[in-house]
C-alpha cells in the first residue's frame, strides 16, 4: 500500500511539474508577443510623393525617438492597396516596423489637409532607358581613386545598383549591398563566369562617400575589388548616371531620399534589364547572368530581343499574339502575332503574362525562338 501510494504520488508530482512548466511557458508567450526581432516605432509626417510603380510612399516625417532624426524617406506599406488612396500633402500617422532587413508601415491613419506643395521636396521627372538601349560612357571614380568609364567594362556583363553608406533603412541600401554579396559569392563559385561579369555599386552621396569611405564600406561587406567596384564622382557625374537609369533622389540633411534601381548591362554595353524597387532576389539576377553567359540561339546577330505582354495563344497554329514595346532597329511598338519555333515554348506562358522574347529573321518572316516570363 505504501509503495503504491508513493508511485501514484510521484506520478501526480510529475504531472503537476509538467503542468507548471506549460503554464509558465504560456504566460511568457502572453507577455512577449511572437514578433521575432521586430521593432516598432510611431511615425508622423506628410506625404511628399507616392510611387505606385515602386510601391513606396515618401514621407517627410518628424523625429522617431530611439531610431532616426526627422527626415524625408521612402517607405513600403504593409497594405499596398493604400497607395491608390494616398496623395501628396496627406498627413499620416502609422507604425514603422523594422524586422531585420525589412521595414514597412502598418496601421496607417490618413488626414487630408490643404498643403502648399511648394514646401515639399521634389524629385525631377525622368525617362527610363529601355532594354536594347546603349548605355552612355559615363565617367566615375572607384574606391581606389582610379577613374573608370562604362566602356571599360565592354565584353563583360555589368550589374549595377545605387546605394549610399549612411542609408538607415535596412531594406534599401543595406539590402542591395547584401544582395550583391550573394551574387558575388555565386560568381566566385563558377570560375568560368567570374571574369565575364562585374558588379558596380554607385553612391548617391558623393560629398560624403569619398573613395576612402567606399573602401571601408567595401571591406565591411567583404567585397572583392576584382569583381565588385564601388564608385563615386562629382555631384554632376553621379547625377548623370543616376537619372539615366530612372533614379529619383534628393538630399535631406545628412540623408538622401531615393528610389531604387538595379540594372544589367550586356557585354555589348546595351541595357538588358532594369529592376525597380527592392523586390528582386539575388537568384533572379544569377539566373539572368547564367543565361547571358551561356547563350543559345538568341545570341545570334539575326535574333532580336523584345519585351511585351501576351495577348493570346494559338497552340493549333503555334503562334502567340504579343503587345510589345519598340524593338530597337527592327520595328516600332505594336500588337501582332508571331509564329514560334517550337510549340513547347507556349507551355510556360499564359495570356496577360509579361514576357521577354527573341525574334529570329527567317526567309518566311520573324519567328519566336525563346520566351521568358518577366
Amino acid at each position: 500500500m505504501t509503495a503504491s501510494w508513493t508511485i501514484e504520488n510521484m506520478a501526480l508530482s510529475r504531472i503537476r511539474f509538467v503542468a507548471l512548466i506549460f503554464a509558465l511557458l504560456l504566460a511568457m508567450a502572453c507577455v512577449t508577443p511572437s514578433t521575432g526581432s521586430q521593432h516598432r516605432y510611431s511615425i508622423k509626417g506628410i506625404v511628399v510623393s507616392v510611387d505606385k510603380k515602386g510601391a513606396t510612399v515618401t514621407i517627410a516625417h518628424e523625429a522617431i525617438p530611439g531610431y532616426m532624426e526627422a527626415m524625408t524617406m521612402p517607405f513600403k506599406l504593409k497594405d499596398e492597396r493604400l497607395l491608390k488612396d494616398l496623395a501628396e500633402g496627406d498627413r499620416v500617422q502609422a507604425t514603422l516596423v523594422v524586422a531585420g532587413l525589412r521595414s514597412w508601415l502598418e496601421d496607417v491613419v490618413v488626414t487630408r489637409e490643404t498643403v502648399d506643395p511648394s514646401n515639399l521636396a521634389k524629385a525631377e521627372t525622368w525617362v527610363e532607358p529601355k532594354p536594347g538601349d546603349e548605355v552612355p560612357d559615363f565617367k566615375l571614380e572607384d574606391q581606389n581613386n582610379k577613374r573608370i568609364s562604362f566602356h571599360q567594362y565592354r565584353g563583360r556583363i555589368v550589374v549595377l545598383t545605387f546605394v549610399y553608406t549612411r542609408c538607415p533603412l535596412p531594406d534599401y541600401c543595406p539590402l542591395m549591398t547584401d544582395n550583391f554579396g550573394e551574387i558575388e559569392k555565386a560568381l566566385k563559385s563558377e570560375p568560368e563566369s567570374y571574369p565575364k561579369a562585374h558588379l558596380l555599386s554607385i553612391t548617391l552621396d558623393p560629398e560624403y562617400d569619398t573613395p576612402r569611405v567606399l573602401r571601408e564600406y567595401a571591406a565591411l561587406h567583404s567585397a572583392g575589388s576584382a569583381l565588385w567596384d564601388f564608385a563615386t564622382g562629382t555631384k554632376d557625374e553621379v547625377k548623370q548616371v543616376a537619372t539615366y537609369f530612372g533614379m529619383q533622389y534628393w538630399r535631406d540633411g545628412d540623408q538622401v531620399v531615393h528610389s531604387l534601381r538595379t540594372a544589367i548591362v550586356g557585354p555589348d554595353g546595351k541595357l538588358v534589364k532594369l529592376y525597380r524597387g527592392n523586390e528582386w532576389k539575388p537568384e533572379e539576377i544569377i539566373r539572368e547572368l547564367r543565361d547571358l553567359l551561356a547563350p543559345g540561339e538568341e545570341a545570334s546577330k539575326d535574333v532580336h530581343r523584345g519585351v511585351g505582354v501576351v495577348e493570346s495563344i494559338d497552340r493549333e497554329n503555334a503562334a502567340v499574339q504579343i503587345d510589345h514595346e519598340e524593338i530597337k532597329d527592327v520595328m516600332p511598338a505594336m500588337n501582332m502575332p508571331y509564329g514560334v519555333k517550337d510549340r513547347s515554348l507556349l507551355d510556360s506562358i499564359a495570356a496577360g503574362d509579361k514576357i521577354e522574347f527573341w525574334l529570329k529573321s527567317t526567309p518566311s518572316g520573324l519567328i519566336v525562338v525563346k520566351i521568358k516570363k518577366r
